[in-house]
């Protein structure tokens, strides 16, 4: 599917491995956390419990790397013996301290693609996860002064899109939104009548995993620098 771009005026983007690196370094974090629980339970075991508890406390805490935290906090006390839970929930907390002050990489030509679609369409970022986390890697991305409009939503549902286009005064035709996630960043905002880019990430949370359907509603893209192209 090729977009309709006369009719584009707003792009919204998702954050995280759309506009910067982000799953990858969970990935690492979950070795992490995989290793040292290797001496009471495997290390894939491990994780896939680490997973459970994610979803089990979904709802509680939402999403972001606080969740991820105290779930692996919790995961960790499940599965170690008394005398040793001290002590690794000590290394626990050190690997999610370490995920939250990861620096910011950006994804390939994304600072320049912004920088020639700012001016001429409305620019926003719609994401979600913890507000505080989300806010700083904005701050130290650099990306900040190009955007319009920052959203930070607790979940990326239909509702939440046509609250953000009311939000914006954008007719839902008239918005684009690019993403990494078929299940939260492209299928609801099609939902709602909007235009939608998928960028595949290499990296996915099996949550937030999807099939591709075959013919597909929206443009898929390899990167972000596609949408020149396509919009200029």
């Amino acid at each position: 599917m090729s977009l309709t771009a006369r009719r584009v005026r707003f792009v919204c983007f998702d954050a995280d491995d759309t506009l910067w690196k982000n799953e990858e370094f969970y990935r690492a974090a979950e070795q992490e956390f995989g290793r040292l629980m290797n001496p009471y339970l495997g290390p894939q075991p491990a994780i896939d419990r680490l997973f459970q508890t994610e979803m089990d406390n979904l709802e509680t805490f939402g999403y972001g790397a606080k969740s991820f935290m105290l779930s692996m906090v919790q995961t960790a006390l499940e599965i170690l013996p008394p005398p040793q839970a001290a002590s690794a929930v000590q290394e626990v907390l050190q690997i999610g301290k370490r995920l939250i002050r990861h620096p910011v990489e950006l994804l390939p030509g994304v600072k320049e693609t912004l920088e020639k679609l700012a001016g001429k369409y409305h620019l926003s970022v719609v994401t979600k996860g913890d507000l505080l986390d989300q806010q700083r890697k904005l701050q130290r991305s650099g990306l900040e002064p190009l955007f319009n409009h920052i959203e930070i939503v607790s979940d990326k549902t239909p509702a939440a899109y046509r609250a953000l286009f009311v939000q914006l005064g954008a007719a839902p035709q008239e918005v684009l939104m690019v993403g990494n996630s078929l299940k939260s960043d492209i299928f609801p905002a099609l939902e709602t009548g909007a235009q939608a880019a998928y960028l595949p990430s290499p990296f996915n949370w099996k949550h937030e995993e999807m099939e591709e359907p075959e013919n597909p509603p929206y443009l898929k893209i390899t990167g972000l620098p596609d949408l020149l192209a396509v919009l200029l």
